[in-house]
């Protein structure tokens, strides 16, 4: 490391106070209910009138740590099969109530809804989560305190019902033990927060724990949950076995290929005891998901990252997540059989995957000034992660995590990853991890190593934050997403918030963020300092602008340092019951055409609107339009636009109806360049996927897609396929 990094990385350190904020827990005892409850949304049976209520709720937006200005109620029940909550909500004008139909896991907090977050060990590490809207519509998924991350794609097997009266409207959870991750016996102490979502003209957002607008510690104020006894070990198996049948049609030119295929394959999910669950999955099939959204990539040297949607790997994903990167499934690309245990207690989690993965995708080659690819064959993919929970001098955890990708052909990719995250008191939060690598492509061996610290406080109206991270040139990560090495950076930020109540912008937040990065020889990369304005307003809306004046930036090695200035603004809100989401951004300056190394005119718009012109439909359009002209001359050297529209026709509570439709232009100017370019592409995908769901894994779909590639001086490439699945999970 040489010396002007030392002493940049001395200067890291930060002041951080170890004073606590105010967390006055309240314990909700939980009742054995004694009679079989109907799960109506009604609250109405003698169990529920004999359980203790929680009411002392507060409100955290717009007003933090206030006094709730509606009574909220929430009351728990249990007995050897599931877990009960049952909420009621009052509202003193109930036509105001935002219930849309919508899809699953869209249960967001742009119309009325109740969450219940569980933290099922008591560790204050991971949670669940269950959503409802008043429609009855479920959304679910998991929370990783670490990371502050929450992930919807996980789904777990649970019911709930909602009614809507003539002062509120309340739900009825039931949710089964076996899909809790909780140990045997189960801790005297159970941990849980219930959150409650009223937009109105501002979105207002009530829970049961004292909670800030943004806080950096959430389930350290977790709400106990005591009585709870008695409960016998959770076990049991599900297999989901699925057919499907695919015809594919390919048309490059004139040439024509066709493809028929029949596939049948089998999930299968084993609790062999509370602690543990085992996965397994042959042959799946993945022909149901949604089209990935269109990212811009022409003026990029950089991998994309893509989210991970396919159900097989979901179980315990949040043990993935390090500090400053994480495991990467996506990379696995054609898996043919795989296999997973997951294990979690109060004090340790784990998890450990393998996969056999036919291939058929590129391996991320990371490099300082740009990503390389390499086709990716057949290979055998592991995966083993540990984390273990402390309470010393605060709280915290410790973490290992292996990572080994071998290949068909003899070459290999080798991580192992260690990592630690502190909390000397709610409000501060420090983490480090470092991963080494070992890679043997074609007879050459390589090792590197990646090393990430932070540190940040968030005591309400002020936040600090520091960061440093190094990649070394020959670390490479297969079974992640890592697409740049070679650098050093250092950067941090500083946030102030002034909560102004019930004025349109409710909450107000100047900023300062500043980074710089170098070569591993010392050449710098980038260098930064943006201030910048925050804000909340009316309507849910967040208000963001940046003028990032002081912006330098290298693109090639060997190349220029350039002087990028720009100014940045993002706007988005919640308008109504017809115009539920909208939301603009923009960038105007200057940027680097890294096809030439050469400074041009940036312009940058993007734009989107969420429509439900009628109660049973949903509307997502969004526009993005990003170009590049000379500075000299204003003459247009690229353009790139992606559109997109998704809609949803709800027919029933079961049965939907999806259409998808992208398309992406990219054109360079020919005359701009002193070297061929590709003049004109073009892509169109449409996607319309009817779906019947009645249970988790209980499902069948059915659909169509057609897309098509046309690309100047180049044979056009149409692709159609028609797939139908079948799926039912069967309980042994």
């Amino acid at each position: 490391m040489n010396k002007n990094f030392a002493r940049k990385i001395a200067t890291l350190t930060i002041v951080l106070g170890m004073g606590a904020i105010s967390t006055s827990l309240h314990a909700l005892q939980a009742v054995r209910a004694q009679a079989p409850l109907k799960l109506d949304g009604k609250i109405e049976e003698a169990d529920w009138q004999r359980a203790p209520v929680q009411d002392k709720w507060v409100e955290n937006m717009p007003n933090e740590k206030a006094a709730p200005r509606v009574r909220n109620e929430v009351r728990v029940l249990f007995d050897t099969d599931a877990l009960y909550f049952g909420i009621k909500a009052f509202d003193p004008d109930i036509a105001k109530l935002n219930a849309p139909f919508v899809r699953r896991d869209k249960v967001f907090g742009t119309a009325d809804n109740l969450i219940i977050w569980i933290d099922p060990t008591g560790a204050r590490k991971f949670a669940q989560f269950f959503r409802i809207n008043p429609r009855g519509i479920l959304g679910d998924g998991s929370w990783t305190e670490d990371t502050s991350n929450e992930d919807f794609a996980p789904d777990y097997d649970y019911e709930a019902a909602a009614h809507i009266g003539e002062d509120h409207w309340s739900a009825e959870f039931r949710i089964p033990w076996t899909s809790l991750r909780i140990p045997h016996p189960v801790p005297e102490k159970l941990t849980f927060i219930v959150f409650r979502n009223m937009p109105r003209e501002t979105r207002i957002r009530m829970s049961t724990a004292i909670l800030g607008r943004d806080p950096n510690c959430f389930l350290c104020v977790a709400e106990e949950l005591t009585g709870i006894s008695d409960i016998p070990k959770t076990s049991g198996v599900t297999v989901t076995p699925y057919v499907s049948g695919n015809f594919r049609q390919e048309k490059i030119g004139n040439v024509k290929s066709d493809e028929s295929k029949f596939n049948a394959g089998a999930d299968l999910k084993w609790r062999p005891t509370s602690e543990w669950v085992i996965d397994a999955t042959l042959r799946p099939d993945f022909s149901q998901l949604e089209l990935d959204q269109p990212q811009l990539r022409s003026n990029t040297r950089f991998a994309l990252f893509v989210p991970e949607k396919r159900l097989f790997f979901l179980e315990g994903n949040d043990l993935y997540s390090l500090p400053d990167t994480s495991i990467y499934t996506r990379s696995i690309t054609d898996p043919l059989w795989g296999a997973r245990a997951t294990y979690r207690s109060a004090a340790v989690d784990a998890t450990a995957i393998t996969v056999a993965d036919r291939g058929g995708g590129f391996v991320v080659l990371p490099n300082t000034f740009f990503s390389d690819f390499k086709e990716q064959g057949k290979s055998q993919v592991t995966l083993a992660r540990v984390r273990h929970a402390y309470s010393f001098a605060g709280t915290g955890s410790v973490g290992a995590l292996l990572s080994d990708r071998s290949y068909e052909n003899g070459d290999s990719n080798r991580v192992v990853s260690f990592d630690v995250t502190h909390k000397p008191d709610d409000p501060t939060r420090m983490r480090s991890q470092l991963l080494l690598s070992q890679t043997h492509d074609s007879d050459v061996r390589t090792t590197g190593h990646y090393l990430y610290l932070d540190a940040n406080r968030d005591s309400g109206p002020h936040r600090y934050g520091a960061y440093y991270a190094e990649v070394s040139p020959k670390f490479r990560f297969d079974n992640g997403l890592v697409g740049q090495s070679g650098l050093r950076a250092i950067g941090g930020d500083y946030r102030y918030c002034l909560n102004r109540s019930e004025a349109f912008f409710d909450n107000v937040c100047p900023n300062i963020a500043a980074r710089e990065s170098r070569t591993w020889n010392d050449v710098a990369l980038q260098r930064w300092v943006t201030p910048g304005l925050y804000m909340n307003g009316a309507k849910n809306s967040e208000w963001n602008f940046q003028p990032r004046f002081i912006n330098y930036r290298r693109a090639q090695e060997g190349g220029k340092w350039h002087h990028t200035p720009t100014a940045y603004f993002f706007a988005n809100g919640n308008p109504g019951k017809t115009i539920t989401y909208t939301f603009f951004e923009t960038e105007l300056g200057r940027s680097i055409d890294v096809a030439t190394d050469t400074l041009a005119n940036l312009s940058l718009i993007a734009t989107g609107i969420n429509l439900r012109p009628v109660e049973r439909i949903e509307l997502e359009t969004s526009v993005t339009d990003y170009r590049l002209f000379n500075t000299d001359d204003r003459q247009w050297r690229l353009l790139e636009r992606n559109a997109s529209v998704l809609g949803i026709g709800h027919i029933t509570a079961r049965d939907t109806l999806r259409l998808i439709a992208q398309y992406t232009l990219s054109k360079r100017n020919q005359a701009a360049y002193s070297f061929a370019v590709n003049p004109r592409t073009e892509t169109r995908a449409l996607s319309l996927v009817y779906a019947h769901k009645r249970g988790l894994g209980r499902e069948f779909n059915l659909g169509v897609t057609r897309g098509n590639v046309n690309a100047l001086g180049q044979p056009r490439e149409t692709t159609t396929e028609l797939f139908a699945k079948m799926s039912w999970a069967l309980s042994l």
